[in-house]
């Protein structure tokens, strides 16, 4: 065979090798779902909105945020576990909000119509809490 008829197959193989390399580097992290380093932290340089609060591996970021009356909460789930976003204190439910189980990518919205301190915590993980302070 001569070699000047192998040169096209060899441009074309390693064409072929670097876009597979090219796109296996652009896939999604298998360890942290879509988010974060792939360290567990979920956190990319970024951070959370000023009416946003994120589940990060075992806590809630920002543990407490100060907003007015009428503000919406977006609890977002940066993590690779399952959390809940459960009002009360003490691991005690005092039934005014609950998200139910809260999957990696998950959401839970809540709007704070009055005035005063409201505790949370994560059904699954013992320490996991937060607070927000409603205030006119």
């Amino acid at each position: 065979m001569n070699p000047s008829n192998r040169t096209p197959g060899l441009v074309l193989f390693s064409i072929a090798l670097a876009l597979f390399f090219i796109a296996l580097g652009c896939g999604e992290n298998a360890t942290d779902p879509g988010f974060g380093n792939g360290n567990g932290d979920g956190n990319n340089g970024e951070e959370p909105g000023p009416n946003e609060v994120w589940m990060v591996g075992q806590s809630f970021s920002p543990a407490n945020l100060e907003v007015e009356e009428g503000t919406t909460i977006t609890w977002e789930n940066r993590s690779g576990e399952v959390h809940t976003v459960t009002s009360g204190s003490n691991r005690n439910h005092d039934n005014l909000f609950d998200s139910g189980n809260i999957s990696p990518g998950g959401t839970y919205f809540y709007t704070f119509d009055d005035a005063g301190t409201y505790d949370y915590f994560c059904i699954p993980h013992a320490g996991m809490t937060g607070t927000i302070t409603v205030t006119d």
